[in-house]
């Protein structure tokens, strides 16, 4: 979406959104990020000693975007893992090695823990509101 500005008169400003072409399309990464991107598989390729070309790394940057494994700035992957905790880990460092973003296992285990905990706390949304209306009617206010 576009953002705008429009001016109206003395001190009327008005902000707004517009829908464009670029709305209708699929997530497209500037150039120089993909190169990056580009440069980083075929490099953990040439390391596990499968050649990548070109074509192939450009093929799986789309692939990756339209599936959502890459955000739509390409600087972050997502990691949609499920499993044990061992699994999580292991998963994890193999994207990244995939990706050309090796990572220790130290890191891997933080990353994992952190995802873990949010999860964990997704699941009890009830938690805040249910205490609330506890403590509402300790004092008698319902």
């Amino acid at each position: 979406m576009r953002q705008w500005v429009s001016i109206r008169g003395p001190g009327g400003l008005r902000f707004g959104q517009s829908i464009g072409p670029e709305d209708f399309r699929p997530p497209k990464l500037p150039s120089w990020r993909r190169y990056e991107l580009r440069l980083n598989l075929q490099a953990a390729a040439e390391a596990r000693g499968e050649p990548l070309s070109a074509d192939a790394a450009n093929y799986t940057i789309d692939k990756a975007l339209a599936f959502g494994m890459l955000d739509g700035t390409g600087n972050h992957l997502n990691f949609n893992l499920r499993g044990s905790r061992e699994e999580i880990i292991a998963g994890i460092m193999a994207r990244a090695t995939a990706w050309g973003f090796p990572m220790t296992e130290k890191q891997a285990t933080r990353m994992a823990e952190k995802a873990i905990g949010k999860h964990w706390w997704g699941r009890r949304w009830w938690v805040a509101p249910a205490a609330g209306l506890l403590i509402l009617a300790w004092y008698g206010c319902l």
